[in-house]
């Protein structure tokens, strides 16, 4: 085993097992050391050993009782992270204060000092959070090895790593790309990283953000393949919101709450119940409303959890509508028992200030402390945990004996690190994570902790805040260094919250949206999906009507845009793009005209990839920019582009459904100078209408601008079409819809 060893390795196994180490490396050579100290080392360094240092190495620090901590190490980035998530599961926070926490290194310590130099920053270290706990990290720490013995070795197929793999899914899902959003999904299960559960998240998630939230619902085998599971709070979201939309949204303001009440027992709690029995924090608006609807057709609802709800509903969505039905609840005394009830119910659901307010007025009951103990350490404010620690203080013995080792492990946590109760949780808000990615030191990597706390935060409460999204604009958009890699990796959360979360733009969010676009302009050259996105910011913008310094810095920022992804493959989003500024009003003509010089020079240096249905939208645009002439030196040849009139004898129907009107009927107006004997219908229906499933239905052609749709009129519009294809443009403008349908003509032969 040790000659296997490279000497650079042994080297610092040599410092590690010295000094204050009471296992001497000598010791270890020779098989001289207790055979029991020996059976929790030497399986740990054979694996490191034998798989070319890949696997991550667990060793113990002993003194004359046996191991006293724990140093756990990997060798990259990607291990740590795998390494400190397992170790949480494996050891802490039950038998030791390690909660993912990168170690410290003291400078004074020989064997810390040989880590970090060693292995830098992937160094972890825990401590038993009793004497009495040695033996259960020991044994412990046992069984995780023979798991990582066991673990398959996953090939090497040169992947991609698998949070950028993640975060391109996330935008594709953002820009309503399902090609791409299939495809990276597929790469993130070829990694080997997705197991069977998350593979079903996954499915879920991707229905849910590509809107699709009807046929989520009705995917009755895939939700109830979850429902036995502890679902991830993203997870409980959109499935939650996917059954309110399709069941509840379109009668919610009936006044016959009862009629309400009968279908979402019908339709979701009979079949769904178990997704409602955690909310885990999650406060966005329809959730909670589907949450309330669930207590009020039981039996016996909880009136402290509804009242929670009601609380826990953003007063800027309008809380009226819970207000309402909440008028139909009955108080009624709890008994102590019950109490205990409603306080496990608090705990799952992350309401951690209700559960600690019922802990203190049943108090001195046993399972109170238990509940006090596990709210402080979540909630991580001074007062509270003085309040707790002076009632844990006065607990009588027959309560303390009853504490498990989770208990006493928290007790020892707010006992001896009261210091970290008065830091700012992360989670808390924006803000409060935008300080913690500044401060640079991470116990957490960010990303991990803004994916966990986007959905208990209220994008509602942002939009009667305008100063705070101004400041939280510039503290952004002022990052440097390592912050600013992070706020630049967090883009996709930033434009679901801000742009998708909510049904219409806000003006207090225009700081946040030229900020966004202006993230995109830094990073040169982007994908297709960051295009679409930009464009999203650029119209929620301008449909708001900006200021002109407003106005002109995120045109400066757009067109910068455009001159970094002077591709071929580009030229219909920049013509939508033109297209959706020349219908808006703008306050300085003169960026405006400065964008549009940027698509011109587009369009020549790519002239001889020209086609003619983009030169007559070009043309088409120079006229709305009020630069009739500019083109008359733009040379350009139409020969040798068949789509001019191969299909000019097709007299199908071409049927297309989109909210963005004029991008329609100019689709229109091109295609009927193309295609003279083809019929062209445009829908604009809102809601799922027989005049959509008819057009759907008979369609040849069917296009369904889904960016500027209603979730619900897809649905109908998909089922009505059936086995027929549905073609799907990546953008809003007449570019994208002209381009779809050419290619399907092309594809029909």
């Amino acid at each position: 085993m040790i000659d296997v060893l490279p000497y650079q390795e042994q080297s610092w196994l040599g410092c590690f097992f010295s000094g204050r180490n009471a296992l001497h490396w000598e010791a270890i050579v020779g098989g001289k050391a207790p055979a029991a100290w020996l059976e929790q080392v030497s399986p740990w360094i054979a694996t490191f050993a034998t798989q070319g240092c890949q696997s991550p190495i667990v060793l113990p620090v002993f003194d004359a009782d046996g191991p006293s901590q724990w140093y756990a190490m990997a060798g990259n980035e990607a291990s740590a992270v795998a390494l400190a998530q397992e170790l949480i599961a494996v050891v802490g926070p039950s038998y030791s204060d390690f909660r993912g926490q990168p170690l410290q290194a003291d400078c004074s310590d020989e064997i810390e000092c040989a880590l970090q130099k060693r292995f830098g920053r992937f160094v972890f270290r825990l401590r038993p959070v009793s004497a009495a706990a040695r033996g259960d990290v020991t044994q412990a720490l046992q069984l995780y090895l023979g798991l990582l013995r066991r673990r398959p070795d996953i090939p090497d197929r040169t992947q991609r790593p698998f949070g950028r793999v993640r975060a391109e899914f996330d935008r594709a899902l953002l820009a309503g790309n399902e090609v791409d959003a299939q495809r990276l999904r597929h790469e993130m299960i070829a990694s080997g990283r997705i197991d069977a559960e998350q593979h079903k998240y996954l499915e879920i998630r991707m229905l849910a953000g590509l809107g699709h939230q009807h046929q989520l619902a009705h995917d009755y085998s895939l939700i109830k393949s979850v429902l036995g599971l502890s679902l991830p709070v993203q997870t409980i979201t959109d499935l939650v919101e996917a059954l309110y939309a399709t069941y509840i949204a379109a009668i919610e303001d009936d006044l016959n709450v009862d009629g309400i009440l009968t279908v979402f027992r019908n339709d979701i709690a009979r079949h769904f119940g178990r997704l409602f029995r955690e909310r885990k924090g999650v406060r966005q608006p329809n959730v909670l409303k589907a949450f309330l609807l669930y207590e009020l057709v039981q039996d016996e609802p909880n009136v402290v959890r509804c009242r929670a709800i009601a609380a826990a509903y953003p007063a800027q969505a309008g809380p009226e509508l819970i207000e309402y039905w909440s008028n139909r609840l009955v108080s009624a005394p709890s008994s102590r028992a019950d109490v205990f009830e409603l306080a496990r119910q608090a705990l799952a659901d992350d309401d951690y200030e209700l559960a600690l307010q019922l802990s203190f007025e049943s108090s001195p009951y046993v399972w109170t402390y238990s509940v006090m103990l596990r709210c402080a350490v979540e909630l991580e404010e001074i007062e509270i945990t003085r309040r707790v620690l002076e009632a844990v203080g006065n607990a009588p013995e027959a309560a303390r004996a009853t504490w498990t080792k989770r208990d006493l492990s928290r007790l020892q946590q707010l006992q001896s690190e009261p210091s970290e109760a008065s830091q700012e949780r992360p989670d808390t808000d924006w803000m409060s994570w935008v300080r913690y990615v500044e401060a640079g030191h991470y116990e957490r990597p960010p990303l991990q902790i803004l994916e966990e706390a986007l959905t208990r935060w209220s994008a509602e409460a942002y939009a009667s805040d305008p100063e705070a999204c101004r400041q939280l604009a510039e503290k952004i958009g002022n990052a440097s260094g390592e912050a600013e890699c992070v706020f630049r990796d967090a883009f996709g959360a930033l434009v679901e919250f801000f742009v998708d979360r909510l049904a219409h733009p806000v003006r207090g969010f225009i700081p946040l949206y030229t900020m966004l676009i202006r993230i995109v302009a830094w990073n040169g050259v982007v994908s297709a999906n960051e295009l679409e996105l930009a464009s999203a910011l650029i119209q929620a913008l301008v449909s708001l009507g900006p200021s002109k310094d407003d106005y002109v810095e995120a045109l400066d920022a757009y067109s910068e845009i455009i001159t970094a992804n002077n591709t071929p493959g580009n030229i219909d989003w920049a013509l939508n793009a033109a297209e959706m500024l020349a219908l808006h009003g703008s306050p300085d003509s003169e960026s405006r005209l400065r964008f549009f010089m940027a698509v011109v020079e587009l369009a020549r240096t790519q002239n001889h990839r020209l086609k003619p249905t983009q030169h007559a939208i070009l043309s088409l645009l120079a006229k709305d920019y009020g630069c009739a002439n500019l083109l008359e030196s733009f040379s350009f040849q139409e020969e040798g582009h068949a789509e001019t009139t191969a299909h000019a004898d097709f007299d199908g129907l071409i049927g297309i459904y989109t909210l963005t009107e004029s991008a329609g009927q100019r689709a229109r107006q091109f295609l009927r100078m193309l295609l003279p004997l083809a019929r062209v219908e445009l829908n604009a229906d809102v809601v799922a209408t027989d005049r959509l499933k008819h057009l759907a239905v008979t369609a040849d052609i069917f296009v369904f601008a889904w960016r500027s749709s209603k979730h619900q009129a897809y649905y109908a519009a998909k089922e009505a079409r059936g086995d027929l294809q549905t073609l799907l443009p990546m953008g809003k403008g007449s570019a994208s819809i002209l381009s779809c349908v050419l290619t399907e003509l092309e594809r029909l032969g």
